[in-house]
């Protein structure tokens, strides 16, 4: 399968990548060549989290349009970050939940390791804000509300662990997008 046919609707915000797949283009380059004219409006962060690193996953979300992205980088309370209720996958957040057990038993889990000892993620998970309840898969299937987790899965499921185990820090940065309508 070709990478037109693997990447439909996000080919022009895919890395560039070998003939096997590998992506061969430097993150640093990828981060100005996306931002200049392709997705202008997106921090360098999110675009590393999320595009770059986890770029065989853009098609789960490209029916929202990544040009219309609204950026704001926001400190809430412990108290606001929505849990397992912003997961598509519920089951996703309870099973990695455990992360005083993943970090003790693998030592190669640096991102347990980094959140049990600093009580926060190395960067902000990113929500879409639907309160108003308006986003639909094309499969029709709705996207949670309030809030709809975009991008940082392992990362707020450990948080939820954290709360559990009264180690996470009171506040947290996170990524809040927003859908501008054309």
């Amino acid at each position: 399968m070709d990478l037109e046919e693997r990447y439909p609707t996000t080919l022009k915000f895919q890395p560039f990548v070998n003939d096997d797949g590998r992506v061969i283009e430097e993150e640093s380059d990828y981060i100005l060549r996306i931002q200049d004219g392709i997705l202008p409006n997106w921090p360098a962060e999110v675009l590393k989290e999320w595009l770059y690193r986890h770029n065989t996953h853009m098609e789960e979300y490209s029916f929202l349009g990544f040009e219309k992205f609204q950026f704001q980088k926001e400190t809430w309370d412990i108290t606001q970050i929505p849990g397992r209720d912003a997961f598509k996958d519920e089951g996703f957040c309870d099973n990695f939940q455990s992360v005083d057990k993943r970090a003790a038993s693998n030592p190669r889990d640096w991102l347990a390791h980094y959140m049990m000892r600093e009580g926060t993620w190395n960067s902000p998970i990113i929500l879409l804000d639907n309160k108003s309840d308006i986003y639909r898969h094309p499969n029709g299937r709705k996207l949670k509300s309030p809030y709809h987790l975009l991008e940082g899965h392992r990362r707020l499921s450990f948080l939820n662990g954290l709360i559990r185990l009264e180690k996470a820090l009171k506040t947290h940065p996170l990524w809040i997008v927003r859908i501008a309508m054309l």
